[in-house]
């Protein structure tokens, strides 16, 4: 039995979706009932719990073999992913598979990739068997992108010279889908994935003129104040403190102290590349 979480959020329900093309069955640990229960009309089994929630955890993980744990960047991530993997050691869980970051490196100061290496740790010191999934920069970050650069002809981000490496949301879940269900899954044990898209490392100029091809105008980079860019986007995170917590990973990616890395992983695994930024930016227009 296969134990998913955070199925109402962007990569878990990628990896939802994909395993339901599969015809795989599984269980999924859910906040709140109401919101998930598209899911559960589809056959997947819902239970509702917390991460904080010891009682609610071993309810969700009883007669589970493997489990994906994808919590949405907030305040309160480390000390959820930490509590989940002292479940899935009590509950003698046999593989877990944690979606985390390629940002999460030592040295770093921001506390996203703070709380993933955090958790990382715990788990690597658990003595269950586990693997790390770890997307690139999401393409989806440039949602709104495409529309604001047909009314100003500007790409405005706080990125400096930093690079990226970008992933589609739907590949990453694509992906974990395959390794959660490969007949042999000791390959993935102890294995840490980073995981991109076919493109090449790429400038936010170069995402610009991809912008720009995209809606057949020219598009440039606009490095705009960080602080304003902050405050722009501020109404679209959850609280100061996400706000707060996005302006410092993106002053990392500004200052280059998380640059992006291409590899080909996705490929290797899936046996074909991934969808690249042109072909999901043409999917808003």
């Amino acid at each position: 039995m296969i134990l998913l979480t955070g199925i109402t959020g962007n990569i878990g329900s990628a990896t939802a979706r994909a395993l339901l093309d599969k015809g795989v069955k599984f269980r999924a640990l859910v906040r709140n009932l109401e919101k998930a229960a598209p899911w559960g009309e589809k056959g997947i089994e819902l239970v509702q719990g917390d991460l904080d929630d010891a009682a609610s955890l071993q309810r969700a993980l009883a007669g589970v073999d493997r489990a994906l744990l994808v919590m949405p960047n907030g305040e309160f991530q480390e000390r959820a992913e930490l509590a989940f993997t002292k479940a899935a050691q009590a509950a003698r869980l046999g593989w877990l598979i944690k979606l985390s970051s390629p940002e999460a490196v030592r040295g770093t100061t921001s506390p996203i990739p703070l709380a993933h290496i955090a958790a990382e740790d715990a788990i690597m010191a658990s003595g269950l068997k586990w693997t790390f999934v770890r997307p690139s920069f999401y393409m989806q970050n440039f949602r709104g992108s495409v529309k604001t650069a047909q009314t100003t002809g500007k790409l405005s981000m706080p990125m400096g010279n930093g690079t990226i490496a970008v992933t589609d949301n739907n590949d990453a879940g694509l992906f974990i889908a395959k390794i959660l269900t490969d007949a042999d899954s000791t390959p993935h044990y102890g294995q840490c994935y980073d995981i991109t898209g076919p493109d090449p490392v790429m400038s936010f100029h170069d995402v610009a003129r991809a912008i720009g091809e995209t809606i057949g105008k020219p598009v440039v980079y606009d490095d705009c104040d960080p602080k304003a860019f902050q405050e722009a986007i501020r109404p679209f995170h959850r609280n100061q403190w996400h706000s707060d917590a996005v302006a410092r990973l993106f002053a990392e990616i500004a200052n280059g102290r998380t640059p992006g890395h291409k590899t080909d992983t996705f490929q290797k695994i899936m046996g074909r590349p991934g969808r690249s930024l042109r072909e999901y930016l043409a999917t808003l227009v």
